[in-house]
Parts: structure tokens; C-alpha cells; sequence
């Protein structure tokens, strides 16, 4: 999917599974995801639905945050990715970035990033204000 009045490059896909990935395509090759939300639902005992990823990230130590528990399956995605991914578009996708992208020196190895206007002094590629 596309996003209406952005760059062509940027570029978002939804999962079957409700995942948010947001890449970035430059003259026909793939360069880089920019943003990645990812929801694995996990449906309690009790009912309740949370992220096994959060879960496991917790249990191991990786997280400080506690997982949520939600009451539904929407509700999960809806507060652990569609919104996280409103408030990532609302802060990323405006006129005061550009994309930035980068290259080893004789290719292969590309990235790419989303950064203010300030921050993007010197990239070796700016397509173009979003």
C-alpha cells in the first residue's frame, strides 16, 4: 500500500496476522524497512489476548514493561499495532523529514531512514521531503 501525498518509495504492508511493515523500494530494488510492528496473538486461559513476543520478551529479561492483556483479538491489534503505527506515520511521514539512503561504496549493502530535515545534513542520497 502506498500512502496518499508521501514518495512512491515508502511503501506499507499489512500481514495476515496484523503485522505493520513499512519498506522502501529505489529505482525498482528493495533498499530497507523503515518501521516494523509486530503483533503475535496469544489467547489466554482466561480469554484474554496479548503479544507472545511481549510475553517472552518480558520473561526473559528483555523488556521492563509488563505485557498488556487485552479482551479481544481487535483490541490487541488495535492498541498494539494500528495505533503505535498512527502515532509512527503521524511523527514520520510529514513535511519536516525526508528519506535518507545509504550505500556501501559498489553495492549490496543498503539502508535507509526516515529523519528530520535537521538531522539529514550530509546522507549520501535524499529522495526527496515527505
Amino acid at each position: 500500500m502506498n500512502f496518499l501525498g508521501i514518495i512512491p518509495e515508502i511503501s506499507g504492508n499489512i500481514s495476515q496476522w496484523g503485522d505493520f511493515g513499512i519498506s522502501v523500494m529505489f529505482q525498482g530494488i528493495f533498499w530497507d524497512i523503515v518501521a516494523e510492528l509486530d503483533v503475535s496473538p496469544y489467547r489466554t486461559r482466561q480469554g484474554e489476548y496479548c503479544c507472545s513476543l511481549c510475553v517472552d520478551a518480558y520473561e526473559n529479561g528483555y523488556a521492563e514493561e509488563k505485557p498488556i492483556y487485552y479482551s479481544s483479538r481487535k483490541e490487541l491489534w488495535i492498541q498494539h499495532c494500528y495505533e503505535p503505527f498512527l502515532k509512527w506515520a503521524n511523527d514520520n511521514l510529514n513535511s519536516s523529514h525526508c528519506l535518507c539512503l545509504q550505500e556501501i561504496e559498489g553495492g549490496g549493502i543498503t539502508w535507509a531512514k526516515i529523519k528530520t530535515l535537521e538531522e539529514a545534513k550530509k546522507p549520501r542520497s535524499v529522495v526527496g521531503n515527505l
